[in-house]
C-alpha cells in the first residue's frame, strides 16, 4: 500500500529486505544517521522493500509529505540533499543492473542485453 512517509534512524539498526522466491533477503543494513523511504514522499506507489528493526535500541523518526513541503520552504538544502541521495541510489541500482546484464551476456554469448 502506498504511503507518503520516510524514516530517519536515530539509533540502532534497521534492515531493508526484499522477497525473492518467497524468501526475505536483507539488501541493506542502516544505522544511526541513515534514512529510508524518501521515494514514498515523491511517488505514490507501493514500497519496493520492507524495513525491519534489527536492534532493541533502534529509534526512528518519521516525516510525511506535508512536513517535507513545509520544510522545503525553510530549508531547500534539505530537499536538495534528499534528491542527491535518491539519485545516488538510482545510479547505484543502474550500475548493478548493467553488471548483471554484462554477466548474462558473457554467460549466454550474446553481445548486448537491454
Amino acid at each position: 500500500m502506498p504511503d507518503d512517509t520516510m524514516y530517519f534512524v536515530l539509533s540502532g539498526d534497521v534492515g531493508i529486505f526484499k522477497k525473492r522466491a518467497g524468501v526475505d533477503h536483507e539488501m541493506e543494513r542502516l544505522s544511526t544517521g541513515a534514512f529510508f523511504g524518501e521515494m514514498a514522499l515523491i511517488n505514490e506507489r507501493p514500497r519496493l522493500a520492507t524495513a525491519r528493526v534489527l536492534s532493541v535500541e533502534a529509534r526512528l523518526a518519521r516525516m510525511n509529505r506535508e512536513v517535507l513541503l513545509k520544510l522545503a520552504g525553510v530549508s531547500p538544502e534539505f530537499v536538495f540533499m534528499l534528491l542527491k541521495h535518491a539519485i545516488t541510489r538510482l545510479l547505484a541500482a543502474e550500475d548493478k543492473l548493467q553488471r548483471v546484464r554484462e554477466e548474462l551476456s558473457t554467460r549466454t554469448g550474446k553481445r548486448k542485453i537491454y
